[in-house]
């Protein structure tokens, strides 16, 4: 019961903190913001642990199903910044509506944790299968 109780609160914490920034709030540029790197890793170490074990995997195994969705979506090259789309194949304009301008302009220049964040805030902490690959983006 105690394990349930603390996966549900991590879980409702997750979403809670994926959901944090609601579609259409109004964005602060990286530079305005400028959080400390360190901390920041550490932070979105923690949030992406905690979203492993909620999936009963690990992190490392979190971050290869992701890498899988850089492979389909643009062939693995996560620092890919184009007119359109960055990154593992975020619109440019979906990684400002959920918040990526706190770490990069544009995905392809943030880390792939931070990417692999933004990610599960757009899809709400689903992992896209890799076999609907986007050629415009997501």
């Amino acid at each position: 019961m105690r394990k349930f109780l603390g996966l549900s609160l991590v879980s409702l914490g997750l979403s809670s903190f994926l959901a944090a920034t609601p579609a259409g709030a109004p964005t602060v540029p990286a530079a305005a913001v400028a959080p400390h790197p360190v901390r920041t890793a550490d932070r979105l170490r923690s949030v992406l642990v905690r979203e492993a074990r909620v999936r009963g995997i690990s992190l490392v195994h979190l971050r290869s199903e992701w890498q899988r969705v850089a492979v389909c979506e643009v062939g693995g090259n996560w620092a890919m910044v184009g007119p359109s789309y960055s990154g593992i194949g975020f619109l440019n304009t979906t990684w400002r509506q959920f918040g990526g301008l706190l770490y990069a302009p544009y995905a392809g220049q943030a880390t792939r944790d931070q990417q692999i964040f933004i990610g599960m805030r757009v899809t709400q902490g689903w992992i896209p299968d890799q076999y609907g690959c986007s050629p415009t983006g997501w």
